[in-house]
């Protein structure tokens, strides 16, 4: 998997050759929705975890 990052480039979604988007990591937008997709998610999977085994 190929990452896209240029600073220059306003766009947040950048359009894919084979089709589909990729964030432009040079955006701080980009990196924004990387953490509300991802880390907060997993930070909430793992405090439930927690909890039902403690």
């Amino acid at each position: 998997m190929a990452l896209y990052r240029d600073p220059r480039d306003r766009r947040v979604f950048v359009p894919k050759k084979g089709g589909g988007v990729a964030l432009n990591f040079g955006h701080p937008i980009a990196w924004a929705i990387l953490v509300l997709t991802t880390i907060i998610p997993l930070a909430i999977v793992a405090i439930v975890t927690i909890g039902v085994l403690a």
